[in-house]
This record gives structure tokens, sequence and C-alpha cells, in this order.
């Protein structure tokens, strides 16, 4: 998971977003204070709640969750999967989570007229990390859009396998990743994603949206 401090969807309805529990943060800073805090504690039902309902499910699929598993999370608002998550994020997570750290709010950026507000983390040594936040009952962590860099690659595979499952629970995940195109295509866009990350994030993309 430490590769996902590394990285810096669809229509966006909410009709398929799976129930959200809890609210979000007032503030997209707010947000972003929280899951770090919660982090800090090790509070990760807490960090979990400061992301965007669904996308913790979506992303095991690169850490080779089953296709049951991820529906079953996706069913049941992936409050499980999600703290799983954020655990393992912990873990890796560095100096971005830890010590001194200054949060800044930067410019909006929107795509496919999903608005994503750009937060800065900042270290005590310099370093800087932008996480991307959305509104969705509040504000919340867009999991996607702010590391879906260090998943792309391996999520290419498992989505080119849902194509040809025939069953409802891969329906269920196609549908849902129909969701995150708008927050793989922010991340694609933004000036520190390499060229070979923009082209790892674009072939998602292009496999996600074959079956619109």
């Amino acid at each position: 998971m430490a590769l996902v401090l590394a990285a810096c969807g669809g229509d966006a309805s909410e009709d398929s977003t799976p129930e959200v529990i809890g609210p979000g943060a007032d503030t997209p800073v707010a947000a972003v204070e929280a899951m770090i805090d919660a982090i800090n504690t090790a509070d990760f039902a807490a960090a979990g709640q400061m992301s965007v309902p669904g996308q913790a499910a979506l992303a095991s699929l690169a850490e080779g969750a089953t296709f049951g598993d991820v529906a079953d999370a996706l069913e049941e608002a992936d409050g499980q999967v999600a703290v799983n998550l954020w655990s393992g994020f912990a873990q890796g997570a560095g100096s971005l989570l830890t010590g001194d750290v200054s949060i800044s709010e930067d410019s909006v950026i929107t795509q496919d007229e999903v608005d994503f507000h750009q937060v800065v983390v900042t270290t005590a040594d310099g370093e800087s990390r932008i996480v991307l936040v959305r509104e969705v009952d509040g504000h919340r962590v867009d999991l996607f859009a702010s590391f879906g860099k260090a998943w792309a690659d391996k999520m290419i595979a498992p989505v080119e396998r849902l194509l040809t499952t025939q069953t409802d629970e891969a329906r269920l995940i196609l549908t849902e990743l129909q969701q995150i195109v708008p927050s793989l295509l922010a991340t694609a866009s933004l000036p520190g994603t390499t060229g070979a990350e923009s082209q790892q994030l674009l072939a998602l993309v292009e496999v996600i949206t074959r079956v619109r």
C-alpha cells in the first residue's frame, strides 16, 4: 500500500452508489484532516467513512479480491473492506500521515461535471501530496482521484474478466466502476502524473467504458 502515497468517473449519478454510512466532512480540508487523524489513531472505520462510498470495494479488485467479495462489499456499503484498505494504507503511509503536516485547499477541477477539490498535504520536510475530495453527502476523499495511479495497472485484468462474466455480481461491479471514470480522468490530467501513469489510467478507463 506504500504505492498509494506515490500516486496523487460514466455518469456520476447517485442511483447505483451504495448507501452512505454517516455524514462526510463540512469542508474538503476537514475531510482530509479527519482522514489523517483517524489513521493516526488507528480508527480505520472513521477513515473509511471519509472516503467516497463503494470505492474501497472497487479498489480491492487490485488486491485480488473475488468478485463475490467485492459485490458483497458494495451491497453492504463496504464498511469492513474500507477498514482493511485503510489499515494497509496506514502501514505504508510514511511521513504523509505522521508527524507535523500542513493541509490547505487549492483549486477545484471539474471532470465530466464532477467537481474535485484539490487539498495539498505538506510534510515538515516540504514534501507535498495532492488529495482530491468531492461532495457525496458531505465532503469525502475520492480514493481513485487521489490514489488511482497505484491501482490502475492491477485493475485492468480483473475488469477485463468482469466483461466476460455473465453474473449479477459482475454486472453490479461493472455498473459501479462507471462511477470512477471521472476520478480516473481527473488524476490522469494532474501535472504530477507521468506519461506512463496516465496511459495506465486511460487504459483502465477504456476497459471500463466498453460496457457503455
